[in-house]
């Protein structure tokens, strides 16, 4: 005759290891949760191509500088659904610079070149539309960009005159993600608006969920 204690320890085996399998599973589901929504940060290295027009005063202009410069970006983000978030990011966009019509008296008596330089930073509120596939997530981007600028006409390292602009205008781009548990490798372009000029970013970084 089997007794009734050799009996039931099969039973207690399966009970433990589906309760085992349960907390497995829902350990998982947490990971992957934390990795597709809720809040994340994240920072990435800038490359950014300037299309920079800029005066300062009436005969002091540069137009259609062409220029290239790198920089950072750091940002916040929230992810409330798989298919949208909201961030928060600042970028110092780097600097476009290009020769003026302005020229300095050397002390020899001879004019001199100069040039004017604008450095750029950028902070912004931006809504995402994400389209999960898999691991990997496409996504717009769309929001207002506030930006700043400093410029200066400089003969080297002699500063002949400095000027600031700042102002909000709008960002758009798009970009891809691949995550792993609780990190993201990323890739984007945007497109920023800065006044007269404009700037075309590409971004590639990473962010971490929480």
């Amino acid at each position: 005759m089997i007794s009734h204690a050799t009996r039931s320890a099969p039973r207690r085996s399966l009970a433990l290891v589906s309760a085992m399998a349960g907390l497995l599973t829902a350990g998982w589901c947490a990971n992957l949760s934390a990795s597709e929504t809720g809040l994340y940060a994240g920072a990435s290295f800038v490359q950014t191509k300037f299309d920079h027009d800029w005066a300062m005063g009436s005969n002091t202009s540069i137009i259609n500088v062409d220029d290239e410069d790198q920089g950072y970006k750091v940002l916040v983000g929230w992810r409330p659904i798989r298919w949208f978030a909201l961030e928060a990011s600042h970028a110092d966009l780097g600097g476009a610079s290009s020769n003026t019509s302005v020229v300095c008296v050397a002390a020899v008596g001879f004019p001199c070149p100069t040039k004017l330089s604008a450095d750029v930073r950028s902070t912004q509120i931006a809504a995402l539309g994400l389209w999960p596939a898999g691991d990997f997530d496409l996504f717009a981007r769309l929001g207002a960009n506030y930006w700043d600028a400093d410029a200066r006409i400089a003969d080297g390292s002699v500063t002949i005159a400095r000027d600031s602009e700042d102002d909000v205008d709008v960002v758009y781009g798009a970009g891809a993600q691949y995550r792993y548990e609780r990190l993201a490798l990323r890739l984007e372009y945007e497109h920023i608006a800065l006044g007269e000029s404009d700037a075309d970013v590409v971004s590639l970084g990473v962010t971490y969920s929480f």
